[in-house]
Parts: structure tokens; sequence; C-alpha cells
């Protein structure tokens, strides 16, 4: 037994020891710790005979990092928005209007990026088949968890043959074989006959983690038979495996939508769609006369409205404003709903007269109001814009109060509320705590929570941001605890 504990104890003060070697480690010109081509989270460790096999998650904690530059490290020459960021936080999606993030790039149109943290590569992907650079502006970026396949819009005519609607349509780029498909189309593949996106409101499709699911908003009539409710927005699942297209926002009964429904996201299966809507006619008792959020159970055929209090009541206004929505985000396995609200009666107490987030449990029917201090104090300005972790645990989201976490400076800053233990922590800082010098927005959080990218218009986050531009950030906030993985030793 004795021998045990030493060599116990042998082994953790090795892994110690390998771990401040690498938070030493060298830094490449964007402040990021080298690293090899292997898996960050689980390092290359010598597991020759005689020799414990560790393995540990690489230890960032607190690191910010700008992923909007060119895979030399060059900072974008003009603005990048939209973060879209992979389940293990590899991968980051963006819109930009720079043309030196990767070279060729003079189509003078927004592009979407893909930033790859480990190789340290950014390439375009609002591309046709081919390569050819998209010829109108793209926007509105989704990455698939597994940072295979990215979702968007694109104003482009030329990423796939036939496009000749000339209407904002949804596409999908596979990153592995290159191929980029249009997928606001018919069962049949017809083109829609009009825009997949609201003009004058952002409305981005949801994508499943396989990337087999992609939903989004259109106002197109002839993507299913029977669309009867004019040229109003629909939601729209495209099965990228069958290609059949089905419209989700609809009561349990299959009745159509009376008004507008906007902005889906989707569970990692697919099964689940969340989505608000202005309609009054999708569940019973529908008389607030609001905008609501609702999901769509794709394999039972019922819709349900979540913006509810735990006792079910109506909110009493919008759960997002109709002029200009805040995404719902829904975990992977559709149990938790996020989304913002500027109704006063979900929770008791709510008397900020203020958009908050609050969280839907569907299983439990609780809605808990997240867009709080640490001690449970309500946010003194407005919340908006939820992105959930897996599990529901951990909800980022950007707020301009200044009271949620000590020292605020009363900028826009991006916030992550832990479900579990109730503390709220501010991820737009650098490296070394200080926070955004400007407003920071629209965050997306990795599966476990660890990573929050969100766009930031703050030069003091990262070294060198000499740009005076928008950029895309990602700030490790660390993990729990360090895993390590010990072989069973019996004497």
């Amino acid at each position: 037994m004795k021998r045990y504990f030493v060599f116990l104890l042998m082994v953790l003060s090795a892994i110690l020891c390998v771990s401040m070697v690498s938070a030493a480690g060298s830094r490449d010109d964007r402040g990021v710790t080298a690293r090899s081509n292997a898996n960050p989270e689980t390092p290359e460790v010598d597991t020759a005979e005689g020799n414990l096999p560790v393995v540990f998650r690489a230890l960032s904690s607190g690191i910010t990092t700008r992923v909007s530059v060119s895979s030399t490290g060059t900072e974008g020459n003009a603005g990048s928005y939209n973060s879209s960021i992979s389940a293990d936080g590899r991968y980051v999606a963006f819109l930009s209007n720079a043309s030196n993030l990767v070279n060729g790039d003079t189509n003078g149109w927004n592009d979407i990026f893909v930033y790859d943290w480990q190789t340290g590569q950014t390439t375009r992907v609002s591309v046709a088949s081919d390569g050819t650079p998209g010829n109108g502006d793209s926007f509105d970026p989704v990455i698939s968890a597994n940072g295979r396949y990215v979702a968007f819009l694109s104003y482009a005519g030329n990423l796939v043959s036939g496009d000749t609607n000339w209407e904002v349509d949804a596409f999908v780029h596979d990153r592995q074989t290159g191929q980029t498909t249009r997928v606001s189309v018919a069962s049949d593949g017809t083109e829609g006959n009009a825009a997949s996106a609201d003009p004058n409101r952002s409305a981005p499709p949801a994508i499943s983690a396989d990337g087999r699911y992609v939903t989004f908003s259109s106002n197109a009539s002839n993507l299913i038979n029977g669309d009867t409710n004019g040229n109003i927005p629909d939601i729209f699942v495209h099965d990228q495996q069958t290609g059949q297209t089905t419209c989700v926002s609809i009561a349990s009964n299959g009745t159509q939508g009376n008004s507008e429904s906007l902005y889906p996201s989707i569970s990692a299966d697919g099964r689940y769609v969340a989505f608000y809507s202005l309609a009054s006619n999708l569940v019973s008792g529908d008389t607030n006369g609001a905008v609501d959020t609702f999901v769509h159970d794709r394999q039972t055929g019922q819709t349900t409205r979540v913006s509810v209090a735990s006792d079910g009541t109506q909110g009493n206004s919008d759960s997002s404003y109709p002029a200009n929505p805040s995404p719902h985000a829904i975990s992977a396995d559709g149990h938790y709903v996020a989304f913002c609200s500027n109704a006063s009666n979900l929770v008791s107490g709510d008397t900020n007269g203020m958009e908050d987030i609050f969280v839907h449990d569907r299983q439990t029917g609780q809605t808990t109001r997240v867009s709080v201090a640490s001690d449970g104090t309500q946010g003194n300005a407005w919340s908006f814009h939820p992105a959930i972790s897996a599990d529901g645990q951990y909800v980022a989201f950007y707020s301009l109060a200044s009271n949620l976490v000590s020292g605020d400076t009363a900028n826009w800053d991006t916030f992550v509320h832990d479900q579990q233990t109730g503390q709220t922590a501010r991820v737009s800082v650098a490296s070394d705590g200080t926070p955004g010098n400007v407003d920071s927005y629209a965050p997306a959080i990795s599966a476990d929570g660890r990573y929050v990218a969100f766009d930031s218009n703050a030069s003091n986050l990262v070294s060198s941001d000499t740009n005076g531009r928008q950029d895309i950030f990602v700030h490790d906030r660390g993990p729990e605890l360090s895993q390590v993985y010990l072989p069973l030793v019996t004497r």
C-alpha cells in the first residue's frame, strides 16, 4: 500500500510539472500557446512499456484570443461579426468584410470564414463546390457540433447551379468534401419563390449536431404543399440525407401559423425546433397578442409554448422584439430553452422593466431568470442573445447591465451564468481580466461551456489590436479540473 501511495504521489507531481511547462509554453504572434497538430484536449504522451499513460486537458484558463485573423495571424482589414462555435470549441465560423483573411479574396462581398484553433488556419466557406467565391453577400453562419458543416444565408447566385430566384437562400458547406448545397428548397429540389431571410431582421439558420438537419426561416410559399398563409415567414427543416423539407411552425394539429415565425434553433438530434412567432393559433389559449417562443417536436408533431411562467401563465409582453429579434437557444437534448423576454410575469420579483434572459425547463415546467448577478440581483439594463451549453448548465448572453459583476464599467458585455452554482461571470475580458474598453456582443458557447466566442469592438482584449474594427474573440473559461486518467493499480 505504501508503494502505491508513493507511486501515486510521483504521478501527480509529474502532472503538475507538465501543466506548469504547458502554461509557460511558447506563444505565437496571436498570443496563443503553441500546440502540436494533436488534439489539444488529448496531448500526446509516452505510452511505452513502464510509462504511465496520462491524459489531461490543456490548461489555458482565462485566455482570450482573437480568431478573426488570417492563417498568418494578420488582423482583418474590416469588421467581423456573427460568430458560431463547434462543440469542442476548436472551430469558429464568422462573417467578415475583410479582404485579407485568405489569399485571393477579391469579390468585395461579405464572406463566411472558419478559424481552426488547432492549426491556426482560416478558410473561406462561402464558396461554390469548385471553390468559386460567392458573387453576393453571405451572412449568419452556424457551424455543426462536429465542425464539419457550416450553414449560412447568401445573396450569391453562383454557389450552386440553377440558382435563378434572385433571393436570399440558405446553404450548407461541407468542409470535408468541399461541397456546397442549397437547402432552402422544396423536397423535389424546387428553389424558393421568396427570400429565406428577412432583409430587415437577422434570421440565421440552425443545424443539427451531425449536419443532417438544417432549419431556416423563409417567406417562400412553394417549399411544401399547402402553404396557404401567404408570403409570411415560416420555419422549415430540410433533411440533407433524404432531401425532404417540412414546415414546423405549425400547431399540433398541423395548422399553419397565422403570423410570422423566425429565428429557429434545433436540438442535437434534430428532433426539437425552437422558434419565436407572432402567430396566435399555434397553441390554445394564446391571447397575449405578443411574440412567444415555441418548441415543435418533429417526432410527435406536438407544438408547445415555452415563454411562460412556471405555472403556465403566458407572458405579458414580447419574448423578443419583433423589430430586432434576439435568438433563442435549445440544449442538445431539447430539455432546456433559453430565450429573451420583456415580460415581467415569468418569474416573481421581475421589476426592472427590461429585457431579461430566461431558461425554461421543458421537463419540470420551471422558468428561471438567468440574467442576474451571482447573488440573484436582477440586471439594471437590457440583456439579449442567449446561447446555451449542451447540457443546459451554462447560459451566455450579452448585457448593458452594470450590476451583474463588480467593477463593471457599463459597456455592453458578454456574460456566462452557471445554472448549477448560480454564479455569473463576465467573459468579454482580456487574458489578465481587464474588461473590454468598448462593447461586446452576440456570444456563442461550446458544448461544455468552456469556450465562449463573441463579437467585440474593444481594442484591449488582445495585444496589437490596431485595426479599429469589430473582431471575433474566444475566451477560454478553463476546465473546472484537469481530467486525469490513471490505470487501475492493484497490490
